[in-house]
C-alpha cells in the first residue's frame, strides 16, 4: 500500500463509505498499536491516545490533520490503521486485487497447500455413485422426467427429459462436497445453489408431484430460488427450516459450528416462523432465534472466491481456512482469544493466508504434511 492508498482508504473511513472488511482491518490495526501503550485512568486516556495517535504519524511522516472532534475516535482508527500498514508491510489482507508484497519472515515449513477448487460426488436415489470431480461434459444419467448433466463450466444440472412425470417422487438425491471442493448444482426446478466446502445437499430429481420443494443441507449453500408461488422452497438443517418461495439466501449449518445461520440478501424468507427482510440475519443457537442486521458480503463471500472476516474470532478463522484447504488445524497450545479483520482471496495458497494472520494476530504456525500446527 502506498501514501495515496492509505490517505484514500483514510477517506473513505471518514465518510462511512469503507467496506466492512476495510473497517475491520482498520479498526483491528489501531486496536494492536494501542494495545502496546498502557492505557490509565479515565481523566488521562485522552492524552495518552493522542501520544498513540502521533507516534504513528511521526513514524509515516505524515502531518497530523485537524479534525472536528465528533470525528477525532474514526478518524484516529483508520490513520493509525493505514499507517501501521505502510509500516508493516502487512497489505495482503486487504488489497485483493493486487499482487502479494512481502511479509516479515514467519514459522511456516517450506512446503505449501494450494487452495480447493469444483470436487463433489454426486449420489444417486438407487445408490450410484458419479465423481463430478472426474466426469467428463455431457450427460450422466437419467431419472424419471429428469435428465442429469455436467455442463462445460463444470456444474450440475437437472433438466426435463422427457420421462414420466412424478416417477421418481419420493426418492433422493444428494451432492457433497469434500472438504477442499465446493460446486454449483441446477436443480430440477430451476433453483442454482452454490455449495461451500465439506457440505451436502439432498434433494429429490423431479419436484413433479410433492406438495413442496424441500431439501436438506449440512454444511453451507448460497440458494437463489426460482419463483414457484404453488410449491413453497424449504432448506431443512440442524433444526433449522427455511420457507421461501423466491429469493436469495445463504445458510451455514455446519455441525462443528455453535450457530445456524440464515442470511437473506433478497426477497423474504420464514425461519423457523420468524421472518426476514433483506440484509437481516436469523441465529439458531442452542435451540433459540434471534434476528440482526448482517454483512451479506460478507457471509456471502464464499461464493465469490474470497475470504472477508469482520471481526470472527481466531478459531472460528482456522475452521473456514481447514474445510478450504483440507488440512487438519492442532493447537500446540491456546492462544488468548482474538478477532480477525480483512480480505483475502481464496485462491491464494495456505501459506499466504497463515503469513497474513501471523501479521494480523501475532501467532505462529507450521504445516506438516496436511496439519497446520499452531505454535509459540
Amino acid at each position: 500500500m502506498n501514501r495515496q492508498q492509505a490517505e484514500e482508504l483514510l477517506t473513505r473511513y471518514t465518510q462511512g463509505t469503507a467496506s466492512a472488511s476495510e473497517r475491520a482491518m482498520v479498526e483491528h490495526w489501531y486496536e494492536s498499536e494501542a494495545a502496546g501503550k498502557k492505557l490509565a485512568d479515565d481523566h488521562v486516556f485522552e492524552h495518552l491516545d493522542a501520544e498513540i495517535w502521533a507516534g504513528t504519524l511521526q513514524k509515516a511522516g505524515i502531518a497530523r490533520p485537524v479534525v472536528h472532534r465528533r470525528l477525532f475516535t474514526a478518524y484516529r482508527a483508520a490513520a493509525a490503521a493505514a499507517i501501521l500498514l505502510l509500516i508493516s508491510g502487512a497489505l495482503v489482507f486487504y488489497l485483493k486485487d493486487q499482487k502479494a508484497v512481502p511479509v516479515p519472515p514467519a514459522a511456516i515449513a517450506q512446503q505449501d497447500i494450494q487452495p480447493g477448487g469444483n470436487k463433489a460426488v454426486l449420489t444417486l436415489s438407487n445408490g450410484a455413485s458419479i465423481s463430478l470431480t472426474d466426469a467428463a461434459e455431457g450427460e450422466l444419467a437419467k431419472q424419471g422426467d429428469s435428465r442429469i448433466s455436467k455442463t462445460k463450466e463444470g456444474q450440475l444440472m437437472y433438466e426435463p427429459g422427457g420421462g414420466p412425470a412424478g416417477a421418481e417422487a419420493g426418492k433422493r438425491n444428494t451432492i457433497s462436497t469434500p472438504r477442499g471442493g465446493q460446486y454449483r448444482v441446477d436443480l430440477p426446478d430451476g433453483t442454482r445453489v452454490w455449495l461451500n466446502a465439506a457440505s451436502a445437499l439432498t434433494f429429490p430429481p423431479s419436484f413433479a408431484g410433492l406438495n413442496d420443494r424441500s431439501v436438506t443441507l449440512s454444511g453451507e449453500a448460497y440458494f437463489e430460488v426460482a419463483k414457484d408461488a404453488g410449491k413453497p422452497f424449504k432448506v431443512i438443517s440442524n433444526g433449522h427450516t427455511v420457507e421461501v418461495l423466491g429469493t436469495h439466501f445463504n445458510v451455514n449449518a455446519y455441525n462443528d459450528e455453535p450457530d445456524v445461520k440464515t442470511t437473506l440478501l433478497k426477497g423474504a424468507v420464514k425461519v423457523n416462523g420468524s421472518l426476514l427482510k433483506p440484509g437481516q440475519q436469523s441465529v439458531l443457537h442452542e435451540g433459540k432465534i434471534s434476528i440482526r442486521n448482517a454483512e451479506t458480503e460478507m457471509e456471502t463471500a464464499w461464493k465469490n472466491g474470497e475470504f472477508i472476516f469482520n471481526g470472527q474470532d481466531f478459531k472460528t478463522v482456522m475452521r473456514m481456512v481447514s474445510r478450504w484447504y483440507d488440512v487438519d488445524v492442532v493447537y500446540e497450545y491456546d492462544p488468548a482469544p482474538f478477532r480477525i479483520g480483512g480480505e483475502v482471496s481464496r485462491g491464494r495458497s495456505i501459506t499466504e493466508v497463515l503469513k497474513m494472520l501471523e501479521v494480523t494476530g501475532g501467532v505462529k504456525f507450521k504445516i506438516e504434511d496436511r496439519k497446520i500446527k499452531v505454535i509459540r
